[in-house]
């Protein structure tokens, strides 16, 4: 194998091997879940655990990221020979040599199947698979949680049938358990979006943590130590804490940086909020965007494609609306950056990561900019720096506008970032008049 395991990927992995049922993995930003659940299906197979083992993702992305990761353990050779990419053909990366095919007979004779959620149905039913890695990320309906349970439905109703065991379970997941079904959910119920309507649901993922035995990995391979630290606090991890050889990991610009940009792209500092006093817009019914928010964030990454013209860049916001508006900007211009919303956002890293926190209003009101998932998910991309751009005194002082029964949410979490990164670990600096230009 080409990739090594940290102590807490080799624990998760061992633990899984040795048990069965369904259980979770909860992965904060960085750790490791697509690594841990393909290492898992590789040592599944050539250990004789299981026969063939199913890899879901939800998303296109998060399926390519299992079988870049198969193609890293396995090896070339390993991978064409054990794996399948099977779904949707115009989504799966041509690039990695594990094989694309809905051919039934092909892919019954693969270990190793990797497919996502909705292409499920592509598969025959008559295919069953002994073991199966579910990855978390993304989904907001139960039954794309539940679907690949179908694939091992012959099971479910032979137990049913001989043990008589339905009335003894209190949930699905429980039933699934007791019933033959080996699955590993992975994902973090501190970055997935409610499954409900109401912000105080469960996530998937915390369905299944109420339901299962779970473990949770802490270390992560992208976070420096400053940011690890802000996002443990932040989040309420409980431990999450930068790998050694890249705590110490810092923005380093190849150019000087412009005098008006220095104390914003200061390399020692890896959290930096920009306070810019732009006005909010409402841009259709549900969704806003503030055009002095857009222009700084463009004129930021124009300063640092300069400086830096190797980093990766990323720009995340909440809102639609402002992704459109800084798609916009951006067209014009010879700068290679993504521009993402928090929910496109999952599963994706940059160098340098630019926050657009966009509300700003008289009455206090940040709404849904105020959850905990979508301001961790933006928080927690940055490999190097992060750069947080909008009002902080609108954050400090907000108010989210809704209250649930959940206790939880009625913390308000534009707030705790605010105090976090003032006090604790970054730098809030005044926007300089070129931001405003």
């Amino acid at each position: 194998m080409m990739v090594k395991l940290n102590p807490d990927q080799s624990r998760i992995l061992n633990w899984r091997l040795e048990s069965g049922g369904v259980a979770g993995v909860i992965g904060p930003a960085g750790c490791g879940k697509t690594t841990t659940g393909s290492f898992l299906a590789v040592k599944l197979i050539c250990e004789g655990h299981a026969k063939n083992v199913l890899l879901v993702a939800f998303t296109n992305s998060a399926a390519n990221e299992f079988a870049r990761e198969l193609s890293m353990v396995l090896g070339p050779e390993g991978s064409k020979f054990l794996c399948v990419r099977s779904g949707y053909a115009p989504g799966a990366d041509p690039r990695l040599p594990i094989p694309f095919s809905n051919n039934i007979e092909f892919v019954r004779a693969k270990k190793i199947v990797i497919c996502t959620t909705q292409s499920l149905k592509r598969l025959s039913t008559s295919i069953k698979f002994e073991n199966m890695i579910i990855d978390e990320a993304g989904i907001e309906r139960l039954e794309h949680l539940l679907s690949p349970f179908t694939l091992g439905i012959n099971q479910l109703g032979i137990h049913l049938m001989k043990e008589k065991i339905s009335y003894q379970a209190n949930n699905i997941i429980e039933l699934a358990s007791h019933c033959g079904i080996v699955a590993t959910v992975v994902g973090d119920p501190k970055q997935s979006r409610p499954i409900g309507l109401a912000e105080y649901d469960l996530s998937a993922m915390e369905w299944v943590l109420k339901c299962t035995k779970y473990d949770t990995l802490f270390t992560t391979h992208r976070l420096p130590d400053r940011l690890a630290m802000l996002v443990n606090e932040f989040a309420d991890y409980g431990g999450l804490n930068s790998a050694p050889e890249i705590a110490s990991r810092r923005f380093v610009a190849k150019y000087a940086i412009d005098e008006k940009f220095k104390e914003i792209l200061n390399p020692e500092e890896v959290i930096t909020w920009v306070n810019l006093d732009g006005n909010e817009e409402m841009g259709g019914p549900s969704s806003w965007y503030n055009e002095a928010e857009a222009r700084a964030c463009i004129r930021l990454c124009c300063e640092l494609k300069r400086v830096a013209p190797s980093k990766s860049l990323s720009i995340v916001t909440r809102y639609t609306e402002q992704r459109r508006m800084l798609s916009k900007y951006l067209q014009h211009l010879d700068i290679e950056a993504r521009i993402l919303t928090t929910t496109g956002a999952l599963g994706t890293q940059a160098d340098i990561v630019i926050f657009s926190l966009v509300r700003n209003n008289p009455e206090r009101l940040v709404g849904a900019l105020g959850s905990l998932q979508d301001i961790n998910v933006a928080i927690s991309r940055s490999k190097e720096k992060l750069i947080i751009v909008g009002s902080f005194e609108m954050m400090l002082n907000g108010l989210t506008g809704s209250y649930g029964s959940n206790s939880r949410y009625k913390q308000n979490f534009s707030q705790k970032l605010a105090r976090l990164v003032e006090k604790k670990y970054g730098s809030v600096v005044e926007a300089p008049k070129i931001l405003y230009n």
